[in-house]
């Protein structure tokens, strides 16, 4: 079995690579694994020309953007470590992620993978968006999140000392012992699909996941969730072709009806 571990911290020998490297030497001798440093690649924004839409053309900036992707997808299994900035994820990474439109075509028809995200984090309340943005970036790249947790730690080497360390080593067990089955309703404090802690208010106790759009029922215990709306949350093979389908596709020739409106408003507003 091959799992990548995908280390999207720019720091060398800081906690996300040390995490990996512990990761790779408690590793069973039957399993292949390989550290991917997101640091190696480069990693270029996206302009936004659509060229990979409407012509079906690769990419046409020139970065490391597909072979980075072949080392990403490559694997029977993906575990993502990266650090905590300013609450969230590097920026890198979501430079990475916002080339979804060409990584699509990559993962078009193709079953999900397994992949488990590690977040590190210092021990002060600064990480709430850390996990639900590192797992959004995991199912962006066709993956199904079987498990998502933090590693405290600030400077190198703290995270030897965090507790969750134990689990940093039986996660791989979570990818060794994954089977691939639908959701099932359930009660939980998270969303079960990207493991977001915050909710979408609606009304009355109806709220719902921003990262998958899966509904939510609030209940004492945490929320309500649904076996129907679990497995048809946004990042389905099925609702991704849709979405490219019914929306993507068709905002060319949406722009072209819109042009003369947008000329004469231009125009009016001299712009």
């Amino acid at each position: 079995m091959k799992i990548g571990i995908l280390i999207a911290s720019h720091r060398k020998k800081g906690n996300s690579e040390i995490l990996g490297k512990f990761i790779l030497n408690n590793a069973e001798n039957n399993l292949f694994i390989k550290l991917i440093y997101l640091r190696d690649f480069e990693i270029k924004q996206c302009n936004g020309c659509m060229a990979c839409v409407f012509k079906k053309k690769k990419c046409t900036i020139e970065d490391d953007l597909y072979k980075l992707m072949d080392e990403i997808l490559n694997n029977d299994a993906l575990i993502l470590i990266a650090p905590t900035y300013v609450l969230t994820i590097p920026g890198k990474l979501k430079t990475l992620m916002d080339k979804f439109l060409s990584i699509y075509e990559l993962i078009k028809n193709k079953p999900p993978k397994p992949a488990i995200s590690i977040g590190v984090a210092s021990p002060i309340d600064y990480y709430q968006f850390q996990l639900p943005f590192m797992n959004l970036f995991l199912l962006s790249m066709g993956f199904r999140v079987i498990d998502s947790f933090l590693v405290f730690g600030a400077g190198p080497g703290e995270v030897l000392l965090d507790e969750n360390l134990k689990r940093v080593k039986e996660s791989v067990n979570k990818i060794l012992n994954y089977k691939e089955k639908p959701f099932v309703s359930c009660i939980s404090k998270f969303c079960p699909v990207d493991y977001s802690t915050f909710f979408e208010y609606i009304e009355g106790n109806k709220y719902r996941c921003p990262i998958c759009l899966t509904p939510a029922i609030l209940k004492d215990d945490g929320f309500y969730f649904d076996e129907k709306d679990l497995n048809n949350h946004r990042w389905t093979r099925e609702n991704l072709e849709k979405h490219f389908d019914e929306w993507i596709l068709k905002t060319l020739s949406r722009f072209k009806k819109l042009l003369p409106q947008i000329y004469n408003k231009k125009k009016e507003l001299n712009l």
